[in-house]
């Protein structure tokens, strides 16, 4: 199995941590909030180790393990609602994961965590976008700023555009990193099992972007978006951006919990 690089671990344990960060369940008031931050912390800290392991040790089965891990980890809100939606995805997750096992070919489910982690942010945007339910972006807004200010018809309009950008870009990273693995040569999955690709695409050009192209692409948006609100929404003030990090930081758990405990998705049930 080829080596991945230490750049590689850092860039998927970040945006894994965040993604973990922001799909674990936020705990309630009546319980103990030290002892759910730490059972998480212990959870992540597992997850990071066996990774590192199967990168370092080479070992099919411990790739498999990470895979099952993260997929467990990014679907668990849902399997804990007992969502059908939510269980037939990791049923054909561990599927596909022990499909590969079998066929020796467990280390590509590595380059399947990309995607998983794609379709988790996707499936995080647009289920706020529902009949009924509050856009994130109005809900980051809410938190970071003030009801007030995500009350306004232009911020109410935008943030609902925005949410839909940001669902399309993480549905469509998915989409494109899936058709690079499938048809990557001499390491893609089609490659492996000795099936000639539609389109063959060179092994130096997909794993940059799989490592790495489609966070610098969130990041391009990130930073395009932003400056492009400050001049869409010019009359009205903006915090500065190390006062957004700083907010951003303080606030997250709010902004957590805004996300798992929607009141209008408890209405509606």
């Amino acid at each position: 199995m080829p080596r991945r690089t230490l750049c590689y671990i850092t860039s998927h344990c970040t945006q894994r941590f965040s993604i973990v960060s922001a799909t674990l369940p936020t705990p309630s008031p009546i319980h103990n909030p030290a002892r759910r931050l730490r059972r998480g912390t212990l959870v992540f800290a597992a997850y990071v180790a066996v990774l590192v392991a199967a990168f370092a040790t080479g070992r099919g089965w411990l790739d498999e393990l990470a895979a099952f891990m993260v997929t467990s980890l990014v679907l668990w809100p849902g399997l804990r609602r007992l969502s059908p939606v939510a269980i037939a995805l990791w049923l054909a997750a561990a599927a596909g994961i022990l499909a590969l096992a079998l066929a020796g070919r467990g280390d590509i489910t590595l380059d399947f965590l990309p995607v998983v982690i794609n379709l988790a942010l996707c499936a995080l945007f647009a289920r706020t976008l529902v009949p009924g339910s509050e856009p994130l972006i109005a809900r980051l807004v809410a938190v970071l700023e003030s009801p007030a200010r995500a009350a306004l018809p232009r911020v109410r309009s935008y943030a609902r555009t925005l949410t839909w950008v940001w669902a399309i870009l993480f549905g469509a990273q998915a989409l494109a990193l899936t058709g690079l693995i499938l048809c990557a040569v001499p390491d893609g999955l089609l490659a492996r099992f000795g099936i000639a690709p539609p389109l063959a695409i060179g092994d130096g050009y997909w794993r940059w972007f799989l490592n790495l192209g489609s966070y610098a692409t969130s990041i391009v948006l990130l930073v395009c978006e932003y400056a492009f609100r400050r001049w869409y929404l010019r009359d009205i003030q903006h915090a500065s951006l190390p006062v957004f990090v700083s907010r951003l930081v303080r606030r997250w758990p709010a902004l957590a919990h805004s996300v798992m405990h929607d009141p209008h998705e408890n209405a509606r049930a």
